[in-house]
């Protein structure tokens, strides 16, 4: 019987996971035609990070190649995820995932920071600017942008203990948002905040 591969659960790891399973979606899409080089040579790219970090994640025991898992590694892909998305046609889903989970792994030695209020934070803060630009007129109107801040603020209140207005900060709460944000406002904050939903599920 062979040796098998054992995948560590943290929740760095998870929301990495995600980030990396949004690449290969993106990185596949830049296949399609109409055919542009820049976004075929992204395209290979991605898919060759999304290899690097399975292997870090130990998802697929490839034997004699062991990449470890290190913050700093994740906080460059991260970034140049986030930078290759903007060159062919933002989203930034994937670039922001990777990053955050780079945040997660660097803070988590510290037991003040929960990993899913983290994610949390950053989807309403990734929200507000969406909304920000929806008001600029960057690709959105102004009545969602206005639901957009109103949720964001929302969020936050169940953030901080020390507030007049006192959300409870709850999985259905976060589902909540993050679905109404995903369908009616934007599918990147709303899927971010609801990879904070699944980690609060999974006690992280």
């Amino acid at each position: 019987m062979g040796e098998s591969s054992k995948v560590v659960i943290t929740a760095s790891r998870v929301v990495a996971l995600i980030g990396i399973l949004v690449l290969i979606r993106d990185s596949i899409f830049y296949f399609y035609p109409p055919i542009d080089v820049l976004a075929v040579l992204l395209g290979v790219v991605g898919l060759i990070i999304a290899f690097v970090v399975f292997d870090s994640l130990a998802i697929i025991d490839f034997k004699k190649l062991n990449i470890p898992y290190i913050w700093w590694v994740l906080l460059i892909i991260g970034f140049l995820l986030v930078l290759f998305e903007y060159l062919v046609g933002p989203s930034y889903l994937a670039g922001i995932l990777v990053i955050t989970a780079a945040l997660i792994e660097i803070l988590g030695q510290k037991k003040s920071y929960t990993a899913s209020k983290i994610v949390v934070l950053i989807g309403a803060f990734w929200l507000i600017i969406e909304s920000i630009m929806f008001i600029m007129g960057m690709g959105g109107s102004i009545a969602l942008a206005i639901v957009g801040i109103i949720f964001a603020i929302i969020l936050l209140l169940t953030l901080f203990d020390k507030v007049d207005i006192k959300v409870p900060y709850t999985w259905w709460v976060v589902l909540i948002i993050g679905f109404v944000i995903f369908i009616w406002v934007s599918a990147v904050s709303g899927t971010i905040i609801m990879v904070g939903f699944i980690l609060i599920l999974m006690a992280f």
